[in-house]
């Protein structure tokens, strides 16, 4: 990315150590002197050995010049803005042309370049935080550090509007300096509908140098794409032939995008350069862009019939529904279309024309009841009609050869399925919700391409195909929810490339024999599954609505399960299965990670069963009221949760279990009554905590009782608590904060009651508020699930719910705010550089869950290693005196969410290098280096001085509006020792 400081950073380093070397040169622009590579060789050879007559004839001739008159030299080399590979193999071809110590450094935007060129190490520069940004545009602003007090709101739009882009803060401020506020406002304004032209032309270097397949990849982004799923946008743009996995790859290089949480992000500087490209032909005349994304101008276009060819794709999203008007002709015009997206448009009749060139057509909400007949798009190969009012999609066989995806997903009015027989290449077909739909074509056989079928929550379909069994590449079939479902077809196991099988909540009784052929399957889910029968009759029951089973329900008679060799998550949950229909193979299944066997009848379960599944890491018994012994757990457990099992009276030795880090005995009361298995159950949570709950994660423990325990340092009686913190609370010892909390349930009407335990068995307990205020009032939220009793539990008395949040949880969640919005100055501190600015923090339950629970007391302490070293036990296991009497028929639960260590650190010092460059975007701005890849130059020595900020991550929270580049720049170091 242009304009991040890679030039400075590398001159800032180049001054600093040049001295240490026998001869240095700095090399500028060298991608502008590419043709001239034997003036730049030159000036190499003559800078270092002292020669002013020098002359090349040719970069062969250079190269080994340079070779022999410098291997023995330690020298220091920076060539600044490299963007080919000959440049490199020209002035810095192998490292044996440099003497020991000598040192190369390179900045480019192109990763992979310096990848190919098998470069040592790379730092991959970062953009400027708020309070840096604001700094350095101070100084070109103001001519000092901070910005003059009236100008303080105006300078941090500037900045919001730069995204802390070094190159865009330093032209804008000093275009500024010395000009009147009037003037400042208007130019505010004017940046947000014409962008700077010297800020664009730097930045349209990297978008001149990409492939033209990768100039519309980019263009698409810009316009379309940005922050949305890159799975998706690899499917939409693999459908338009630009071959996204090597595109987006080098998008990625030439740091001109980035990946983080699954999605495609762009700098919003990068994003506006874009709309710049689009725009700059016509500017006044939306209908002769190549792309239209703004909804005033789409709606503008569509409505006076303004479109012409140029138009390869429309994207009207609108963020609440709205009136579109959309003439007939509409479309006509726009013969290069291959992207139609439309989403909350209120149209009263769809146009009678779309063009054939279409590639992907996204309508949430299409408001027809078909297709139109003339729908002849060849070349369509993705078909998103989510929320329609289609009834049938097409009539007859339509010929769609290039058809890939269908989603008609919660189209409510759909009755049956198209004729499949002319769309053979269909991989992705989604009726999820379509509750009227009652028949699947007897085509789908043809679908010899088909690798999803997602049919979840179709409640009229009571039958399937069985062309559905001759599907030899399906690999995912859900089929969740569909209540009049009872039986699968008996040919589904010769599917044998399927890997998903999802038929919980449906009416099927007895898998077909079959299924134990699938050798690929890897999840299998047969939760609620019951005869019909039995739920009709359930169906009216008082005792049914909350959640207690009738005893006359038939249960699922499961098939040996020997077979299922690959299957790794099984969920037999509410099968209504006893001791006889429990699979009596279950041990046999050598790959499973994941058992579900909760809310059935079995009293015991085989202990061979279990103990042999050496792979298994999760296993829930929820519910399981006449389960009476916990049997002996395999070694590599590392969940079991049993809450509910109101009959277990015993379990098995869980400290040996060096790996368990999450168990749950909610309402096990007579399991609690006995003394040894009660002792054991409090050694398990010694030997959890010392383990690995400061060392590495969060986590949570509910007891009954109903005060806070003494060394909960801040203690407050009421709903919530409010702390000032202490000054410089946070240093190198600090590790997190443990919270407390006493709660009761409140007596609810009966349907309150049902919507908490909904909420209850949507989480694993309840969520807390935790806010962190800087001096400035600014807010930085996270909320810290912590454990508490199931949704089924019957909670008669206090409970005193103790957890610990480390500080590594709340950084990750600054850096990804970050990551996704940028900075945005109306909700964070310019001047935070250090989490002692923040001075307080506040804790509480969120708003749903005061409904149902009275939160009486809180507690809030720090918590340091030496505390923990010290007095473990102690701190974290709260004694009775201090909790109130325990009794045995207690609720249990302990959690622990593991998290990285490591980044709470900050800065980790380099070896042989300092921890940190204060030079960078601007000599005279102090800035750390995070994620450093620079690595040590082990013959030079340096004093730089040191940064209040070197044990913190400087990232900041975000309200929206820029993204902000994860690794934007690039400067890479290459070494001789």
């Amino acid at each position: 990315m242009s304009g991040i400081g890679k030039t400075t950073i590398a001159r800032a380093v180049f001054d600093r150590i040049s001295t240490h070397f026998e001869g240095a040169i700095f090399l500028h622009e060298v991608r502008q002197q590419s043709k001239s590579l034997e003036i730049l060789q030159e000036k190499i050879l003559s800078k270092n050995l002292c020669l002013k007559a020098l002359r090349i004839s040719s970069v062969f001739e250079g190269s080994n010049m340079i070779l022999r008159r410098l291997c023995y030299k330690k020298v220091l080399i920076v060539l600044d803005d490299v963007d080919h590979l000959d440049q490199l193999e020209a002035l810095a071809g192998k490292h044996h042309w440099f003497g020991a110590g000598s040192r190369i450094i390179i900045t480019t935007k192109n990763k992979h370049l310096l990848v190919t060129h098998e470069v040592d190490r790379m730092y991959e520069v970062e953009l400027l935080n708020q309070s840096e940004a604001i700094q350095l545009f101070s100084r070109h602003a103001f001519k000092k550090d901070y910005p003059a007090r009236d100008y303080k709101e105006l300078s941090n739009e500037i900045v919001h509007y730069a995204g802390c882009l070094p190159l865009a803060l330093k032209v804008l401020g000093s275009f500024l300096y010395g000009r009147e506020m009037a003037e400042w406002k208007s130019e505010v304004e004017r940046l947000k509908r014409i962008p700077e032209d010297e800020i664009m032309e730097k930045l349209k270097v990297s978008f001149n140098g990409l492939r033209e397949v990768e100039k519309e990849i980019f263009l698409d982004i810009a316009c379309f794409f940005k922050g949305k799923k890159e799975e998706y946008i690899r499917r939409v743009l693999d459908s338009f032939d630009f071959y996204p996995d090597i595109g987006i790859k080098v998008l990625i290089e030439k740091s001109l995008v980035t990946v983080s949480g699954g999605r495609i992000l762009m700098h919003c500087l990068i994003q506006e350069m874009g709309w710049h490209i689009v725009r700059q032909k016509a500017p006044d005349e939306p209908g002769k862009h190549s792309r239209l994304w703004v909804a005033e101008e789409i709606c503008d276009v569509l409505a006076r019939d303004k479109a012409t060819e140029n138009i390869v794709g429309m994207w009207l999203d609108l963020s609440t529904p709205k009136d579109v008007v959309i003439k007939n002709e509409a479309f006509e015009k726009m013969k290069k279309l291959r992207l139609l997206k439309i989403n909350n448009a209120c149209v009263s009749r769809c146009p009678n024309c779309i063009p054939n060139g279409l590639r992907w057509l996204d309508w949430h909400g299409y408001p027809s009841k078909s297709l139109p007949q003339s729908f002849q798009t060849e070349k369509l190969v993705g078909l998103d009609l989510q929320y329609s009012r289609i009834i049938h999609l097409w009539k007859g066989i339509k010929s769609l050869d290039k058809l890939k995806y269908i989603d008609l997903s919660y189209s409510q009015k759909l009755i049956r399925t198209p004729d499949f027989t002319g769309i053979p290449n269909l991989e992705r077909l989604i009726l999820e919700g379509c509750s009227s739909l009652a028949e699947i074509h007897p085509s789908i056989e043809h679908l010899t391409s088909l690798v999803l079928l997602n049919l979840r929550g179709c409640e009229s379909l009571a039958s399937l195909p069985s062309g559905l069994c001759r599907l030899k590449r399906l690999e995912t079939l859900i089929l969740s929810g569909c209540s009049k479902l009872d039986k699968l077809p008996e040919e589904l196991g010769h599917v044998l490339s399927l890997e998903e099988l999802y038929v919980d909540g449906t009416a099927i009784s007895k898998p077909p024999s079959s299924i134990v052929h699938l050798k690929n399957l890897k999840t299998l889910s047969f939760g609620g599954c019951k005869a019909m029968a039995s739920r009709k009759c359930r169906a009216f029951s008082p005792s049914w609505l909350l959640g207690q089973k009738s005893q006359d329900s038939t249960g699922l008679v499961f098939p040996s399960v020997s077979g299922l060799n690959s299957l790794a998550k099984l969920d037999l949950s509410d099968c209504n299965l006893s001791d006889k229909e429990l699979p009596c193979d279950l041990g046999s299944l050598s790959s499973l990670v994941e058992l579900n066997l909760g809310k059935n009848n079995f009293t015991s379960i085989s202990a061979a069963s279990i103990k042999n599944l050496s792979r298994l890491r999760i296993l829930e018994l929820v519910g399981c009221k006449r389960l009476e012994i916990l049997p002996e757990l395999p070694p590599c457990i590392e969940e079991v949760y049993a809450d509910n099992c109101t009959s277990l009276q015993s379990a098995t030795d869980l400290t040996k279990h060096g790996l368990l880090h999450r168990v749950s005995f909610s309402n096990c009361f007579k399991l609690l009554q006995d003394e040894r298995t009660s002792s054991m159950i409090y050694a398990t949570w010694n030997h959890m905590l010392k383990e690995f709950s400061l060392v590495d994660g969060s986590f949570s423990i509910c007891l009954p009782g109903g005060s806070i325990p003494s060394w909960f340092t801040f203690q407050n009686s009421g709903p919530s608590i409010t702390v000032k913190l202490p000054p410089n609370w946070y240093n190198n010892e600090f590790m997190g904060f443990a919270v407390c909390v006493v709660s009761d349930l409140i007596r609810t009407p009966f349907l309150l009651e049902l919507q908490w335990r909904e909420l209850l068995q949507k989480i694993p307990g309840f969520p807390v508020q935790f806010t962190l205020i800087d001096k400035e009032m600014n807010l930085f939220c996270y909320v810290f699930t912590m454990a508490f009793v199931g949704a089924e539990n019957n909670i008669d008395s206090e409970h005193t719910c103790l957890g610990y949040l480390p500080f590594d949880n709340i950084l990750d969640a600054l850096a990804l705010s970050r990551q996704l919005h940028g900075s945005s100055p109306s909700l964070w501190s310019n001047s935070l550089r250090s989490p002692n600015d923040w001075t307080c923090i506040e804790a509480s339950a969120q708003a749903d869950v005061k409904e149902c629970l009275a939160f009486k007391e809180w507690g809030i302490s720090l918590v340091y290693e030496n505390d923990v070293r010290q007095n473990f036990e102690f701190l974290m296991v709260p004694q009775s005196s201090e909790l109130g009497e325990r009794r045995f028929s207690s609720n249990v639960i302990v959690n622990r969410l593991k998290v990285s260590r490591g980044r709470r650190r900050g800065l980790e010092a380099l070896p042989g290098f300092p921890s940190e460059l204060t030079q960078i975007g601007d000599p005279s701005v102090r800035r750390p280096v995070r994620h450093v890849a620079i690595h040590h130059f082990p013959t030079v020595t340096t004093n730089l001085p040191s940064s209040p900020m070197s044990k913190v991550h400087p990232v900041r929270g975000s309200r929206g509006g820029c993204d902000t580049m994860t690794n934007p720049g690039r400067l890479i170091v290459s070494k001789r020792s």
